[in-house]
């Protein structure tokens, strides 16, 4: 097993595995320690059918089901509940799958429920000719490079998450009636790292608690294009055979726009948090950061 980072602020790929074949209990905590010193993890060149890829994703936690409104009916249903087909393949004029065109803002992964999913493994099956990038970044580096004025405004507080089923971007305001929503620290503790995560996004995070609105707009707005600058980013660019495991307590992830034309199909295996939320305080500078 090699670890080789992927960008100065976040990513790294594993590589000298075989995901086919579920790794020993050794290999495993290798495989985790990296993930938490890490956020991303990439293993190219797999070749994992959803036994496969249960198997590997089930080494960290339990699986998630997949929520979806009854009325959706399509290829990832008919594999069981807890998968998901992120797919713009369509039969018979529907989608199979859920987020299926275009690009797609900023987020992590159900901060809209109690205790959201702690990981998401994604496995690349049909990639388009280009576009369809996956863009990660770093929160713990967003929290800890805020203004301190911002850390202090911040403390202590919580801010609304919430996501209507299939939205890939956003203007406005979901609809909370027909939505999920939670309030989620915007500073957030990781149980296991101790390290304090920017938890907010530009597709779900809509007000702070407390504070009037046209300044927790303001203040957001400056958080989205903080959390959003190319430092503390990496760029996946896919190909077929990719897996990507992410930690969604301390990251955040985009989609670029791609080919309508051209077909892109991925499955997703979310993991269950063992731990609940935990309200961080605001970070001081690390020294990684710093550097």
């Amino acid at each position: 097993m090699e670890i080789v980072q992927l960008s100065g602020a976040i990513g790294a790929e594993i590589c000298g595995i075989d995901l086919s074949v579920k790794p020993n209990d050794a290999t495993v905590s290798a495989i985790e320690q990296a993930w938490y010193d890490h956020i991303v993890l990439l293993f190219r060149n797999q070749n994992l059918d959803l036994d496969a890829h249960t198997a590997f994703a089930s080494c960290f936690g339990e699986i998630a089901r997949h929520e979806r409104p009854k009325a959706i009916r399509n290829e990832a249903a008919e594999l069981g509940p807890s998968v998901m087909l992120v797919s713009n393949i369509r039969k018979n004029g529907k989608p199979i799958g859920s987020l299926p065109d275009g690009e797609m803002m900023f987020h992590s992964d159900t901060p809209y429920r109690e205790h959201p999913d702690k990981a998401t493994t994604l496995y690349a099956m049909e990639i388009p000719s280009h576009g369809g990038n996956t863009k990660f970044a770093n929160c713990y580096q967003a929290a800890e490079t805020l203004p301190d004025d911002v850390k202090s405004k911040l403390a202590s507080r919580r801010a609304i998450q919430v996501f209507e089923y299939g939205a890939v971007m956003k203007e406005g305001k979901f609809d909370r009636e027909n939505g999920r929503w939670w309030a989620q620290p915007v500073f957030r503790k990781h149980p296991v790292t101790g390290r304090t995560a920017l938890y907010v996004s530009e597709l779900m995070t809509e007000e702070i608690e407390g504070l009037p609105e046209d300044e927790s707009r303001e203040l957001l707005e400056f958080l989205f294009e903080h959390q959003a600058q190319e430092k503390f980013q990496y760029e996946h660019v896919w190909r077929p055979g990719d897996l990507v495991m992410w930690d969604n307590r301390c990251s955040i992830h985009a989609r670029t726009d791609f080919p309508e034309t051209e077909r892109r199909k991925l499955r997703r295996l979310t993991i269950k948090d063992e731990h609940p939320v935990i309200m961080g305080e605001p970070p001081v500078v690390s020294e990684v950061a710093a550097e």
